[in-house]
């Protein structure tokens, strides 16, 4: 019985007993499957961690490729501004800092590309491109001595550079150094561009008045170049100012066979026959200038003398006006024109020439005297007594010797008795006149000039006594 009873115990706790190692089986299964999916988890974690750092390694790429390829589309499309924006916000490399010290630069903000170049100077002291738009930009903003600081230095990272040296020299003739330029000039590669480095040798020593030295370099130049226009020209130039026309015209005839269409030379031919006196060839030369598209102020004014000096007066007239509306300054001008226009009968206006010039002019006592004296008679030809008379006064206050004080006074006397009716400063004038004649009397020696002044002494002495009596015509 007790047997039965085991054995149905056992019995009945068998489907439990199954049960609970079939769950028990299952929990083992499940955690092994946990472990499972832990372990895949973590590999999976592993593999988007990678991924997604090889992800960002490619776009830090990516990005740092496309800032310069962005920055590069701005300057292409000359965006200037809009690179420089552009470039502040990204992280500082010496690359971006070049490109917007080049930005600036095209900006024509040179204080803020030397700002940025002297930076990275200090950081890359070595560096030759950074270096040379230092020495660009100082050069730009006209301190040229720092520019050549930057050429000295550049010269020592690369001694051989013939460009730093002729550059260098070039500064030292802007910031007018003439003579530092010479020495750098002549320090220079005889091989390099001879003709550039003879001419600008030539340059510095026309600047330091040194005009032999100027004229053999310049006719150096020319030599290793037919057609230097600027050596000819001023080769030619300071020959004139030497007064030296014969060779001016030898080398200026020289040159128009080579090059006829040259204006400037042209026009210095022109002048040499002017200053030769040759004045009918002068103008035929400056009309061939006028013809060629030259209105300078140098044709102008030689054309408007060449026709005034050969009796032209009407052809003169209008290259006069042009030369003076050109050069408001030049007295020569404006006196040749006020010439002109008295013989044209132009009275107002010759008038207004004499005016300006007495204006104009403030230590020439002669000058202003003859001035003064030229706008008397053109306001006598122009019925202004009393103005006319007023600038025979003028000009007597510059008048220096006898002959000028003697020729004064009897055109006042005259203008006086003729024209003012005013006998009592007229007998004035007339005796102030006399006195002067009897100075000039008594410095002749001929006789027979004597006795001639002798003469128109008796009779003005005569003439003086009449006018005493005459009753002055009420103003």
């Amino acid at each position: 019985m007790e047997k039965e009873k085991k054995s149905y115990n056992n019995s009945n706790h068998l489907p439990i007993l199954r049960k609970l190692r079939n769950f028990a089986m299952k929990i083992n299964e499940n955690q092994k499957f946990m472990k499972y999916l832990q372990k895949k988890f973590i590999s999976v974690c592993f593999l988007l961690f990678l991924c997604s750092s090889f992800a960002w390694a490619q776009d830090s790429v990516f990005q740092e490729q496309a800032e310069p390829d962005t920055v590069q589309i701005y300057i292409r499309s000359a965006q200037y501004r809009q690179a420089v924006e552009y470039i502040n916000r990204l992280e500082p490399s010496k690359d971006m800092l070049y490109q917007k010290a080049l930005c600036y630069k095209n900006l024509n903000d040179y204080p803020s590309a030397i700002d940025v170049l002297n930076t990275l100077a200090r950081e890359y002291p070595d560096d030759i491109p950074i270096q040379l738009q230092l020495a660009l930009g100082y050069e730009a903003v006209s301190q040229y001595m720092k520019s050549i600081d930057c050429y000295d230095y550049l010269l020592r990272i690369d001694s051989a550079n013939t460009y730093f040296e002729v550059r260098k020299a070039d500064l030292f003739y802007r910031s007018e150094k003439y003579a530092l330029a010479l020495g750098a000039y002549g320090r220079i590669d005889s091989t390099y561009n001879p003709n550039y480095i003879t001419r600008c040798m030539a340059m510095c020593y026309e600047k330091l008045n040194q005009t032999d030295s100027a004229k053999s370099y310049y006719d150096k130049a020319w030599e290793s170049d037919a057609r230097d226009a600027y050596s000819a020209n001023s080769l030619v130039k300071i020959q004139i100012k030497e007064d030296d026309y014969i060779s001016a015209y030898q080398n200026s005839e020289k040159y128009i066979q080579i090059d006829s269409a040259n204006a400037t030379m042209n026009a210095l031919n022109a002048f040499i026959y002017y200053n030769m006196k040759y004045y009918d060839i002068a103008i035929e030369r400056f009309e061939k200038c006028l013809q060629q598209g030259d209105s300078s102020l140098l044709v102008n004014r030689s054309l408007g003398f060449s026709y005034y000096l050969t009796e032209k007066d009407s052809l003169a007239y209008p290259f006069l006006q042009q030369a003076f509306l050109q050069d408001t300054t030049n007295t020569n001008v404006l006196y040749i024109l006020g010439k002109t226009d008295y013989k044209l009968g132009y009275y107002s206006e010759a008038i207004e020439c004499f005016l300006k010039i007495i204006e104009k002019l403030t230590s020439s006592d002669v000058l202003l005297c003859n001035i003064n004296k030229e706008l008397a008679v053109t306001y006598e030809k122009n019925g202004a007594f009393d103005y006319a008379l007023e600038a025979y006064h003028t000009a007597l206050n510059y008048a220096r010797d006898n002959t000028e004080k003697m020729e004064l006074y009897y055109s006042m006397a005259v203008l006086s008795e003729n024209e003012l009716k005013n006998y009592t400063p007229a007998v004035a004038y007339y005796k102030e006149y006399r006195r002067c004649l009897f100075n000039y009397q008594s410095s002749l020696t001929d006789e027979q000039e004597i006795n001639e002044i002798e003469s128109k002494l008796t009779a003005l002495d005569e003439h003086i006594e009449q006018l005493t009596v005459k009753p002055d015509t009420p103003e």
